[in-house]
């Protein structure tokens, strides 16, 4: 990160985030196609929908994983980006699969840290005025 309020952030905050959505990307699309696109019919996408909406999600956290890697990622766009996404990803999860708030995992309470995460990163980048 650029600034001095960004060099004193640790680079591992960036990079776990960053390892997060590579994964996030990555994983339903290529090791569980066929759970993802049931995951995606149980909140109401169409199933012709389905496959672009995968492609389109997987895609978009690919496009986070690089950004979290790059240069960019001392802009407080991509984290304040970042938090509207899994905070949107959330919500739908929470009304459509409103099981999960049961699911032993956690699924959807582990959002809650990553969430803070990304505001104190949000916070934290120096682009801000």
């Amino acid at each position: 990160m650029s600034d001095k309020t960004t060099r004193n952030l640790p680079a591992y905050l960036s990079y776990s985030m960053g390892l997060l959505w590579l994964w996030s990307g990555t994983q339903p699309l290529f090791f569980m196609p066929e759970m993802s696109l049931d995951l995606l019919h149980s909140v109401g996408i169409p199933d012709p929908l389905q496959w672009p909406t995968l492609i389109a999600a997987s895609l978009l956290d690919i496009g986070f994983a690089f950004l979290c890697f790059s240069r960019l990622r001392s802009h407080s766009a991509i984290w304040l980006l970042q938090l509207i996404t899994v905070a949107a990803y959330s919500l739908i999860i929470a009304i459509r699969l409103p099981e999960m708030w049961a699911h032993p995992f956690a699924p959807l309470v582990k959002n809650l840290p990553i969430m803070a995460t990304l505001f104190f990163l949000y916070q934290s980048v120096g682009d801000k005025k």
